[in-house]
């Protein structure tokens, strides 16, 4: 949900007001709404000024999968699940977070439902004690696969979970013959480094401005 309303960024040359004018006309009636700027130079250049203007700014990093990495887990911790049991995880781990009431995690469960029906997920869920705590979405056009939706309760953190369950989702998109294996993470957060070991190595780095609505802090008096 947090990227929906996004207008993405393919020039180089683009200045912040000519962006934000562009929002304001695609999305007038919308508080939420965001850029994707993909040439990481333009989005350098964009940021302080995006910053002046209040809005949020993030730099992702699209992570390949490549030859090198060590993705051994012990097979025990994480298994294939049907959408139920996922869906059961994912509302607690989403319940921890900042943005975790309840009709909020209604909304994000039910957008990931669609988003699964429409791109083929499997999904994988990792567990701990006989807790399922972790777990990871693969989404798939039969050629290109994508390891999304990955998260670990607090309390079952540091436990490998979130590597099984990755692990897991990984050698499924090989053993199914994908041609490119993808995943895409916060470039000034550790789990790209988790995602590094596994063997997903960095072909791309957008940049991210977002003007979040009423529902994030950042937009509260």
């Amino acid at each position: 949900m947090w990227v929906l309303n996004e207008l993405t960024v393919a020039a180089a040359d683009v200045d912040a007001d000519t962006l934000v004018d562009a929002l304001d006309e695609l999305y007038p009636h919308l508080p939420h709404r965001r850029a994707f700027v993909e040439t990481p130079a333009a989005g350098e250049r964009l940021a302080p000024a995006m910053r002046e203007r209040g809005w949020l700014v993030e730099r992702d990093v699209f992570m390949a999968l490549g030859d090198r990495g060590d993705r051994r887990a012990d097979p025990g911790p994480a298994r294939e699940v049907d959408e139920a049991t996922i869906r059961s995880v994912e509302a607690q781990t989403i319940a921890e977070e900042p943005h975790g009431a309840p009709d909020i995690i209604g909304q994000l469960l039910d957008a990931r439902s669609r988003f699964g029906a429409a791109g083929g997920a499997r999904y994988f869920v990792g567990a701990a004690d006989g807790v399922d705590a972790a777990h990871a979405t693969l989404y798939s056009d039969g050629a290109v696969a994508q390891v999304e939706d990955v998260g670990t309760l607090r309390a079952f953190r540091r436990r490998g979970l979130a590597r099984a369950v990755c692990t897991t989702a990984v050698e499924a998109a090989l053993d199914a013959g994908h041609e490119l294996v993808f995943i895409v993470a916060d470039d000034e957060d550790w789990p790209k480094d988790l995602y590094e070991r596994l063997g997903f190595e960095a072909v791309g780095r957008p940049w991210c401005f977002t003007r979040p609505g009423p529902e994030h802090p950042a937009h509260r008096p």
